[in-house]
C-alpha cells in the first residue's frame, strides 16, 4: 500500500463521484458537488496521504 498519491489522481477521482474543484487555500484543495459536504484534501508537494484515498473511496 502506497504512502501517498499523486494529486491528479486524487483528483480524477472525486471528479468521477460529481465532485468539483471549488477554491484551495495555501495547501488544502476544497471540493464540493451539490448536495453533499465539501471535501478538502492537503497537497504536499504535489501528493496527498493516503488516508484521503481511502476517504474518497468511501464516498458516494
Amino acid at each position: 500500500m502506497p504512502s501517498e498519491v499523486r494529486f491528479s489522481e486524487v483528483r480524477k477521482m472525486l471528479e468521477a463521484r460529481g465532485y468539483r474543484l471549488d477554491r484551495i487555500r495555501g495547501s488544502h484543495h476544497v471540493f464540493e458537488k451539490p448536495g453533499a459536504w465539501p471535501v478538502v484534501i492537503p497537497v504536499r508537494h504535489g501528493k496527498v496521504n493516503y488516508v484521503y484515498v481511502r476517504k474518497i473511496a468511501k464516498l458516494q
